[in-house]
């Protein structure tokens, strides 16, 4: 066996609940392993340490206090809840950068040139979009004269029909 797996037989070793396999193996790695052996030891010691500490009453009050505490915390805890919810972080992560956005722009000492600058770009897209309606208007009208052509071949115009010359004749 690994050291990590004795470290963890160590505690209950200490307290005599492993099987007489697991026991002899933990006995015969800490005969070769220098640091569990260190660590067996400190264990024990610590065991011995704690035993010797007198054990505590704890007074009925005390003990309804410390009962409460867990449910004061979630009382409180229960109402912020909610903000703790891994769906919504992405949305406060939206939030946070346009709060910050919006705040670069509100106390920004040039707003004001900001502000003509979004106008500017405002209304260059406002003639664009207008200039692209126009185009569209132009060519409705130049396909109106031929309108009549379109629609007859789309007429004709069949895919579902396949070739002619490929249908056997009857």
């Amino acid at each position: 066996m690994g050291c990590e797996r004795i470290e963890e037989l160590l505690s209950p070793y200490l307290e005599k609940e492993l099987a007489k396999k697991d026991e002899q193996a933990v006995e015969n790695h800490v005969l070769t392993c220098r640091s569990c052996a260190e660590l067996l030891s400190l264990l024990r010691e610590a065991k011995e340490t704690l035993s010797s500490f007198p054990e505590l009453d704890v007074s009925e009050s005390l003990r309804e206090k410390l009962y409460d505490v867990p449910q004061k915390k979630k009382r409180f805890g229960s109402v912020f809840d909610f903000l703790l919810r891994p769906s919504l972080q992405p949305v406060m992560a939206a939030v946070t950068v346009f709060c910050v956005i919006l705040s670069f722009y509100m106390f920004h000492p040039q707003r004001a040139a900001i502000n003509r600058s979004i106008e500017r770009q405002f209304h260059i897209g406002i003639s664009k979009v207008e200039k692209l309606y126009a185009e569209a208007e132009s060519i409705t009208q130049s396909l109106g004269e031929y309108k009549d052509n379109i629609l007859v071949s789309l007429k004709n115009l069949n895919p579902f029909r396949g070739d002619e010359d490929e249908q056997p004749k009857t």
